[in-house]
């Protein structure tokens, strides 16, 4: 007759481990207890990084892209532009809003027939070459909602024609409301193209950028964020010798660092 098993309470098995904490460990629970510290630690890294990947995700929902007409862009239609671009579709188009080229078009003139057409100065802005009579608004709201299309963060854009006239009436949020004419279209491989070319720079931004009071100077201000500055710029106080010699000139800039030397005086 074989002898009962004998089943271990939890409080024994505990009371069993704190007597024998002492002793010396085998090592294969050593390996075990090695396996175990690895895999929790590899678990916190893992639950870190989905944190940091989630952080991120939000913060970059709460952004938006911009196009940024580099210097060397000579097309006269996108010249000094600040472009939002508009969330893709499955379609072969990528489109965006011009933000910094208001018209002299008034609003009111756009909705003869409302009643309160946003404020008495309101300007409607040019957003592209393409469709120039097609209206369309980007604004601010808490809230979708209906015929509009999620932007990023709070900012959303309309191309019914009926939100948009209800926008434009909208004297309260003003402020945070634009019209616009028209609209930016490329094909997908024409935008690559021109961005090979360099034609663009590409940020993120938030709503500032679309509803600045200054539209005007929109372009210049990013353009002194995205281009290579000289930070420090240094000539020594000789001067160059008849025979052609230079100066030692270091120029230090943001994007590299460059360093241009001519032979000594009498070198």
């Amino acid at each position: 007759m074989s002898s009962p098993i004998r089943v271990q309470s939890g409080t024994a098995r505990i009371t069993n481990a704190l007597k024998c904490r002492g002793a010396r460990a085998r090592p294969t629970s050593i390996l075990r207890r090695a396996c175990r510290l690895a895999a929790l630690s590899i678990l916190a890294f893992a639950l870190g990084l989905t944190d940091v990947a989630a952080q991120r995700t939000q913060d970059s929902n709460d952004q938006g892209v911009f196009l940024v007409a580099r210097r060397g862009l000579s097309d006269p239609l996108f010249e000094e532009s600040v472009v939002v671009m508009l969330p893709k579709d499955e379609g072969p188009l990528v489109v965006g809003l011009i933000v910094n080229k208001p018209s002299h078009i008034q609003v009111r003139d756009l909705f003869p027939k409302s009643k309160a057409p946003q404020k008495e100065d309101a300007t409607a802005y040019f957003g592209g070459p393409v469709e120039v009579g097609t209206r369309s608004a980007i604004f601010r709201s808490t809230t979708q909602p209906k015929n509009a299309i999620p932007v990023f963060g709070d900012i959303y854009v309309a191309f019914e024609s009926s939100a948009v006239a209800a926008l434009a009436e909208d004297s309260q949020h003003a402020s945070t409301v634009r019209v616009f004419l028209g609209r930016s279209q490329w094909s997908t491989e024409q935008l690559q193209n021109e961005m090979a070319h360099q034609a663009w720079y590409t940020l993120r931004g938030d709503a500032d950028l679309i509803f600045t009071s200054h539209p005007e100077a929109a372009w210049r201000t990013l353009l002194k964020k995205l281009e290579p500055q000289p930070l420090v710029e240094y000539q020594p106080p000789w001067d160059p010798i008849p025979s052609g010699g230079t100066k030692l000139h270091f120029a230090v800039r943001d994007a590299a660092s460059c360093i241009s030397a001519a032979p000594f005086p009498g070198g």
